[in-house]
């Protein structure tokens, strides 16, 4: 009797298990057939991306360790160390990337920086504010509104340090490929700041 009950609490939880997997499953196929993966879409340094009815173009990249922020930005400090000292030159990695925005078209939109992100590799960041609006002091925001024929040109930094990466990644970051992601969805629309 025992050995029976034992038998059928098993069968059970076997078809409990079995009916949560199916539901699980349903509910991922059902969630990736409304919203697939998005289409990923690279950008080079001489393309004109279309975003909306703003067309941006890359007109500059720098990239240096962190001397070449120190030149950029004298004043700022981009972070310290457990004993307060500057961060190492050496160990800072910075790329000034400068675009040309320009708007085709009159409307209300407006081109919002706030969702600009960087891959590089496996390491996925965002890029610095504060360094942002010392390197564009003429920018009041992070969304940029123009009339249709207006352009206006900003860099874009971003930093990085040998503690967010590998020591194989470090190694190897002067070579690796740095993408600028403008959009993600319904297309993710990205830019190889570095060729």
């Amino acid at each position: 009797m025992k050995q029976r009950k034992s038998k059928q609490v098993r069968l059970l939880s076997g078809i409990l298990i079995g009916i949560v997997m199916i539901a699980v499953l349903a509910r991922i196929v059902y969630l990736n057939h409304c919203y697939p993966s998005p289409k990923v879409i690279t950008y080079t340094e001489n393309d004109t991306i279309k975003l909306g009815n703003y067309e941006i173009k890359q007109t500059g990249w720098e990239w240096g360790d962190g001397s070449l922020l120190k030149e950029k930005c004298p004043d700022y400090a981009y972070d310290q160390t457990d004993d307060g000292s500057e961060y190492p030159f050496d160990s800072v990695r910075v790329g000034f990337i400068t675009l040309s925005v320009t708007k085709v078209k009159d409307d209300t939109t407006s081109l919002d920086l706030t969702s600009l992100a960087f891959e590089m590799g496996t390491n996925g960041d965002q890029y610095d504010m504060e360094l942002f609006f010392k390197l564009n002091p003429t920018l009041e925001a992070l969304e940029i509104k123009l009339n249709a024929g207006e352009d206006v040109s900003f860099v874009i930094p971003y930093t990085m340090n040998e503690q967010q990466v590998s020591k194989k990644d470090w190694n190897r970051v002067d070579k690796m490929k740095l993408y600028m992601v403008l959009q993600y969805y319904p297309q993710k629309i990205r830019l190889c700041c570095n060729g």
